[in-house]
């Protein structure tokens, strides 16, 4: 367990995902439940209206006001909380999604983790997140990004040029339609697509993976993630697009450096009691099932 954390909670975020009716529905019951026992839950700017209760801080403010937050939906919901969310926060994600590598918990388990945060018997696993810096024209600006930094063309636009060195010792220019850095959490996102690799979570690496490169010999590679790595575009190339953990992003011009790494403020996430990394993988991706 994370030292700060404060458990029992006096104040719980609730963050729903407001298109979907179940995760509204069991919003709505978790509010009346933290109620009931006398704790204050606190639904966040987006979630509110359709929960129907007084609008909160914004998501990325959430984590900041309460000591833990119940997140009612799929990864994305999960990614736009954890951003700005402090490592003495941690975060329970209940899958109302797809896959659902972050929210790992079952819908129907929601009041039985509830018991298990007044009771003080959470599991919570620290997951690194990457410190990413833009540098050049717009100096200053800095992200916690817990699954990836996504390097892209725009809709159209020919194969990219992507410089990216480690460390300040150039590593590769990438001819390929764009570039991942990842996190061992991310490894099962848009990594795992672009035919990356899987890490375990708790290994200190960061991934740098190509998208569909145009040079054989441009491969996946994972470095410590105590270095860091940065990224640029060379001159007159088209239209390009950095992207944040899917949620957020700005366009990356020539004169620009994004620099990432070495990894930032961790994630407390609460894990299922005895949950095993490799039990996910063979439920989620179907591995040694059989066919047919």
């Amino acid at each position: 367990m994370t030292s700060g954390l404060r458990l029992p909670p006096r104040r719980v975020g609730v963050a729903v995902k407001p298109s979907s009716p179940e995760a509204v529905e069991l919003g709505r019951g978790l509010l009346a439940e933290l109620a009931r026992r006398g704790i204050v839950g606190i639904a966040d700017a987006e979630s509110a209206p359709s929960l129907g209760v007084t609008l909160g801080p914004t998501r990325a403010q959430l984590g900041r006001e309460v000591d833990l937050i119940f997140v009612l939906g799929g990864d994305g919901t999960f990614l736009s909380v954890a951003r700005g969310c402090p490592a003495t926060t941690p975060v329970a994600g209940v899958n109302l999604g797809t896959l659902g590598f972050l929210t790992e918990h079952a819908p129907a388990a929601t009041f039985a983790l509830l018991d298990d945060v007044v009771e003080g018997k959470l599991a919570i696993e620290e997951r690194s997140r990457l410190r990413v810096r833009v540098e050049g024209p717009e100096d200053g600006r800095e992200f916690l990004v817990l699954n990836d930094v996504v390097v892209t063309k725009a809709a159209l636009a020919r194969i990219l040029t992507i410089c990216l060195d480690v460390e300040g010792e150039l590593l590769s220019r990438y001819r390929a339609d764009g570039l991942i850095l990842a996190t061992p959490t991310g490894s099962t996102a848009y990594n795992l697509s672009a035919g990356g690799p899987i890490v375990h979570p708790r290994l200190d690496a960061m991934l740098i993976t190509p998208i569909c490169p145009h040079t054989l010999t441009n491969r996946p590679l994972a470095v410590p993630d105590h270095l860091q790595v940065r990224v640029w575009t060379e001159p007159g190339e088209a239209k390009v697009y950095v992207t944040l953990d899917g949620q957020t992003g700005f366009p990356l011009t020539p004169e620009m450096r994004i620099a990432v790494g070495p990894k930032g403020e961790p994630l407390s996430l609460v894990r299922l009691a005895g949950a095993s990394f490799f039990a996910i993988l063979h439920h989620k991706l179907k591995w040694g099932e059989r066919e047919g």
